[in-house]
C-alpha cells in the first residue's frame, strides 16, 4: 500500500499543496494550504481562523490534498474561487483534476492556540489528519518543499553579488538571510547543509 513516503513526502518536512475541502451546500473549495508531514500515514495542517477551509474540515472531518505544480491553481485558488470544473470526485470526496497525485485525510483532532510573531498574536488551528487513499496519476512527480527553491533563489544573488555596489550587496544579502530563515523552518538536512555552505562562501569572499 502506498504510503506518503512513497509519494516523496518526509517525515518533518513542509509541502505546498492544494487542499479541497467541501461546504455544507456540497460545494468545492480549494486553498494552498502547507502540510507536514508527520509520519507516514500521519499530516498536521496550521490553519488561520475565518477559512472557508478551516470551516469546511471542522463541518465533514475529512480533505484531499492535492499536490501539483501549476503555478496558476495556486494563483487563482489563493486570489479567488477555482471554478467547478477544476474538480472531480474520488468516491464522494473532490479533488483537482490536474493534480500530479492527490490523497484523502480523515481528521484526528483540532486544537486552537495561540501564536505570536513579528505580525503580532493571532489563533491558529492545528489538525492533525490521518491519510486514507493515495492516489498518484504522474509517474514523475515531486511534492513542492520551499527551501529547494529558497536555495536556487539565494545562488542566483551569489552568482551576481561581485557585480553590483555595496547597497544592492546588501540588499542581495538580506535576501539571501531570509531565505536562509525559509529554508531552517521548512528544509531537511540537506537543504540546511546546502544553506550552510552558501553562508560559509559569502563569509569567506
Amino acid at each position: 500500500m502506498d504510503d506518503l513516503h512513497s509519494i516523496g513526502m518526509e517525515k518533518g518536512l513542509l509541502y505546498e499543496t492544494i487542499i479541497s475541502t467541501e461546504n455544507e451546500a456540497g460545494e468545492p473549495n480549494a486553498a494552498p494550504i502547507g502540510v507536514i508531514c508527520k509520519d507516514k500515514r500521519e499530516i498536521v495542517l496550521y490553519l488561520n481562523h475565518a477559512t472557508h477551509t478551516l470551516e469546511n474540515i471542522k463541518i465533514n472531518k475529512n480533505f484531499t490534498v492535492n499536490i501539483t505544480h501549476n503555478p496558476l491553481i495556486f494563483v487563482n485558488s489563493t486570489i479567488s474561487d477555482l471554478d467547478f470544473n477544476y474538480f472531480k470526485k474520488y468516491n464522494d470526496k473532490f479533488y483537482i483534476k490536474e493534480a500530479e497525485a492527490f490523497f484523502t485525510a480523515t481528521v484526528e483532532s483540532v486544537k486552537e492556540v495561540e501564536k505570536e510573531d513579528n505580525i503580532g498574536k493571532t489563533t491558529v488551528n492545528i489538525i492533525k489528519a490521518n491519510v486514507n487513499d493515495i492516489i498518484i496519476k504522474e509517474k514523475q512527480f515531486t511534492p513542492l518543499n520551499r527551501a529547494i527553491f529558497a536555495i536556487i533563489e539565494s545562488l542566483v544573488y551569489v552568482s551576481r553579488i561581485e557585480l553590483v555596489d555595496d547597497n544592492t550587496r546588501n540588499i542581495y544579502l538580506e535576501r539571501i538571510n531570509e531565505m536562509t530563515r525559509v529554508v531552517n523552518r521548512v528544509g531537511g538536512l540537506d537543504h540546511k547543509e546546502a544553506m550552510k555552505r552558501i553562508l560559509k562562501y559569502l563569509e569567506d569572499k
